[in-house]
C-alpha cells in the first residue's frame, strides 16, 4: 500500500525540477557553409572552376576552404559531393564513384576551417566545356540540416584531338614468351601511354631510317635469354618494340646502339635514340589486367589491388624508355646536376633529383605541385591510373625532348584583351576581358586608375558591365592572378572611352556573305546591327554553319573601299553543335587576294571580341573561323574606321 505514496513523491520532484530549469533554447536555424577560394572570394555564388588541360596528364587542382555555418550546434558534418561524372576527384580522404567523388568533413566550432581540393580526371580526346555540380549536406549535433549546392565550371581546353608529331611504329612480333599484347584491349592501351608522351613533344619528322637498320635487344624472363632484334619495316618518328615476360618486371628503355635520331644528315641534339622498347610483365595469379579507356571508367583500377590499369603501368614505364634512364646522356647531366634543371624549378619551386632508378621520388615534396599526383604508390588524391605530369614532363625535356609550349598546360598567364570598345552615356555597356594561360580559375581586379562611373568589373568572369553615367575617358590598370600560388600576377592597362556619339559601325553598310549558312540560320545576322544578349540567342537571328565544321567564314563587302582599324565579333555558342571556334583571324581584300590581319584574337562567348590593326583600305573583310569542339557561327560583326 505504500507504492501509491513513492509514485506522488516522484511527480513532485519532477514538477519542482521543472520549475527551476531553464527551458530548452529554440531550434537553431540551418544555414549554408561558406566556401572561399585563395584570393579570399566567396565561391557560393559563382561556383568553382576547373580546367581540364589538354588531355592526357593530370590536371590542376583548386584548393577551397569550407568556413561552416556559425548558427549551428557543433560538433557538426559537412558531406561534399561532387557529381556529374566519375572523373571528379577530391584528396585524401575521399571517396570515387561512377557519379563523382564525396568527402566528409567535421568541424567542432564554428572558428574551426578546413580547405580541400578538386580536380578532374582527364578526358581523352577533344569535348565541349562541361557543368557539373558540388553539393553540401550539412548536420549538426542538433540534428538540424541544411543542403546547398554550387555549379563545377570546367574548362575544356582540348578542342581539337592532339596527336603525335612523328610517326610512331609498333612491333609486336617478339611478344612471343606470353602473348600480352595479342589480346587487342592490351595492345590498344599501351599503344596510347607511348603516344600520350609524344603528343606533347614539338617534333618533326626525322630521317628515314631504313629496314633492318636500327638493332635493339629484348630479355626474357628473368632477363635472361635476350634476342636481339631490329626494325622490319622502314620509319621516320619513333619504333617500340613490345615483349611480355613473365618475371621479374615491367620496365622500359632505349637502344644503346650508338645510334641517334638525324635530320637533313644531321644530328639531332639531345641525342635522341632511335627506337625504345616496352617490357610488360605482372603477377597473373594475383592481378586483372584492365584495359578500358573510356573516360568514365578510369576510377575502377586500382594500382596497389587486384586490378592492374595497363594504360597506366604502360605510360609510366615507358617512361624509362622515353627518358628517365641512364642511357639518355641529358639524363645523366640532369642527375648529376641533382635536378636542379631551371625550368624544373620554376614550376616546382626546388630542385627534384632522381633516384638510383631514375625515378622521381615518390614522397610528398616531389609529388606533382599543381595536380598533387605522381607516378608513386601515394598522392593527394585516390591513386588509380597513373598519369603524366607537367612536372614529368619538364624533367624528361632534358633527354632532349622539346616540348611544345604553344600547349595549355606550358602557357603562362596573359591578358589578351588589348582594347576596349567606346560606351555611351545611358547606354548598358558589357565587355569581357580574356585571358589564356596557367590555371584559368581566374581572379581579375583593377589595381590602378579607375572604370568610368557606372560600370565594374566582376573579379569571377572578367566582365566589365554597368551604365556609364558620364562622358569622359577613363584609363585604368586591370590585374590578372591565376589559380597557382607561384604565379606572378600580370597587368595591363586600358583606356574607355564614354563619348556623347560612339564611333561609326562601317559594317551596318555592307552586304554581307558566307561560305556555308545553315538552312535555318540567316547570314544577314553578322551586320544586323543588332547586340545579343549572349552567344546562346534564341531570340535574334544567327549566322551557323552546322554542320560543316573545319575553316568557314563570314564576309562583309562595301560598295567602295573603307579605311578600316579594328573590327568586333560576337561569337554563336550554343553549348551543342555550334561552339565557339578553336581560333579565328581577319582577312582583308587588296585587290588580288586576302591578306591575314595581324592581331591577337580572343574568343570569349557573351560578349564582343575586338581586334584593332593599322588601318587598311579595303572593300571587303573577312572573319574566317576554324572549328573546333563543333561547327562555328556568328551573331555581329563590327567594322570601324
Amino acid at each position: 500500500m505504500r507504492r501509491p505514496v513513492v509514485v506522488a513523491v516522484l511527480l513532485l520532484a519532477s514538477l519542482i525540477a521543472s520549475l527551476f530549469t531553464a527551458p530548452a533554447g529554440p531550434a537553431h536555424a540551418a544555414g549554408p557553409a561558406q566556401l572561399v577560394d585563395m584570393f579570399g572570394r566567396t565561391v557560393n555564388s559563382y561556383g568553382v572552376k576547373l580546367v581540364d588541360w589538354q588531355g592526357y596528364l593530370a590536371n590542376p587542382y583548386v584548393e577551397l576552404t569550407v568556413r561552416p555555418p556559425a548558427d549551428m550546434r557543433f560538433p557538426l558534418t559537412i558531406d561534399l559531393k561532387a557529381e556529374g561524372t566519375s572523373r571528379l576527384m577530391m584528396d585524401l580522404p575521399s571517396q570515387l564513384t561512377a557519379t563523382g567523388a564525396t568527402k566528409t568533413l567535421t568541424f567542432a566550432s564554428a572558428s574551426e576551417q578546413k580547405a580541400f581540393r578538386l580536380a578532374i580526371h582527364s578526358k581523352r580526346g577533344p569535348g565541349a566545356d562541361e557543368q557539373h555540380t558540388l553539393r553540401l549536406s550539412i548536420r549538426d549535433a542538433g540534428g538540424a540540416t541544411y543542403q546547398h549546392s554550387l555549379p563545377i565550371h570546367v574548362q575544356q581546353d582540348e578542342k581539337t584531338a592532339l596527336q603525335p608529331t612523328i610517326p610512331i611504329a609498333f612491333d609486336y612480333r617478339y611478344d612471343t614468351i606470353t602473348g600480352y599484347f595479342s589480346n587487342t584491349g592490351v595492345r590498344t592501351a599501351a599503344e596510347e601511354a607511348v603516344k600520350d608522351w609524344f603528343r606533347f613533344f614539338d617534333l618533326q619528322p626525322f630521317d628515314t631510317v631504313a629496314a633492318g637498320a636500327e638493332p635493339n635487344h629484348l630479355p626474357g624472363n628473368d632477363w635472361q635469354n635476350t634476342v636481339n632484334v631490329t626494325n622490319n619495316a622502314a620509319y621516320n618518328g619513333m619504333y617500340v618494340f613490345f615483349r611480355g615476360i613473365q618475371a621479374p618486371y615491367s620496365t622500359g628503355y632505349p637502344a644503346s646502339n650508338g645510334r641517334y635520331s638525324t635530320r637533313g644528315g644531321q644530328q639531332v641534339p639531345g641525342p635522341l635514340h632511335r627506337s625504345t622498347a616496352m617490357i610488360l610483365e605482372y603477377d597473373e595469379a594475383n592481378k586483372q589486367l584492365f584495359t578500358s579507356l573510356a573516360d568514365e571508367d578510369w576510377y575502377r583500377t586500382e594500382i596497389q589491388g587486384s586490378v592492374l590499369d595497363v594504360h597506366g603501368l604502360v605510360m609510366h614505364e615507358y617512361g624509362h624508355a622515353v627518358a628517365f634512364h641512364s642511357d639518355w646522356a641529358g639524363m645523366r647531366s640532369y642527375v648529376a646536376g641533382g635536378g636542379n634543371d631551371p625550368d624544373v624549378v620554376a614550376y616546382q619551386g626546388r630542385a627534384v633529383p632522381l633516384d638510383s632508378s631514375y625515378h622521381i621520388p615518390g614522397d610528398q615534396p616531389n609529388w606533382d605541385r599543381i595536380s598533387g599526383q605522381s607516378g608513386g604508390w601515394t598522392h593527394l588524391f585516390p591513386t588509380r591510373r597513373w598519369m603524366l605530369t607537367k612536372l614529368a614532363l619538364l624533367v624528361a625535356e632534358n633527354a632532349g625532348w622539346k616540348l611544345n609550349r604553344n600547349l595549355t598546360p606550358f602557357l603562362p598567364p596573359s591578358i589578351t584583351t588589348t582594347s576596349l570598345p567606346q560606351a555611351t552615356p545611358g547606354a548598358a555597356y558589357q565587355h569581357t576581358l580574356s585571358a589564356r594561360g596557367g590555371v584559368p580559375f581566374y581572379d581579375w581586379q583593377v589595381t590602378g586608375g579607375s572604370l568610368p562611373a557606372g560600370l565594374t568589373l566582376d573579379r569571377f568572369t572578367g566582365a566589365i558591365t554597368g551604365t556609364p553615367t558620364t562622358a569622359g575617358t577613363s584609363t585604368f590598370t586591370v590585374q590578372l592572378r591565376d589559380y597557382d600560388r607561384l604565379s606572378t600576377p600580370v597587368t595591363r592597362s586600358f583606356t574607355l572611352t564614354v563619348g556623347g556619339t560612339p564611333a561609326a559601325n562601317l559594317a551596318l553598310n555592307a552586304t554581307p556573305s558566307a561560305s556555308y549558312t545553315s538552312p535555318w540560320e540567316s547570314v544577314a545576322a553578322l551586320n544586323d546591327g543588332i547586340d545579343p544578349p549572349s552567344s546562346n540567342d534564341t531570340v535574334n537571328r544567327r549566322w551557323g554553319t552546322w554542320p560543316q565544321t573545319g575553316t568557314q567564314w563570314g564576309e562583309l563587302t562595301w560598295a567602295s573601299a573603307q579605311t578600316l582599324r579594328s573590327a568586333e565579333v560576337y561569337f554563336f555558342d550554343d553549348n551543342g553543335g555550334v561552339r565557339v571556334p578553336a581560333s579565328w583571324r581577319l582577312q582583308y581584300w587588296n585587290g588580288s587576294g586576302y591578306v591575314d590581319v595581324p592581331g591577337t584574337y580572343p574568343t570569349a562567348v557573351n560578349g564582343y571580341n575586338r581586334v584593332t590593326f593599322g588601318a587598311v583600305s579595303t572593300s571587303r573583310l573577312r572573319v574566317v573561323l576554324q572549328s573546333g569542339a563543333g561547327s562555328v557561327g556568328l551573331l555581329e560583326v563590327k567594322a570601324y574606321g
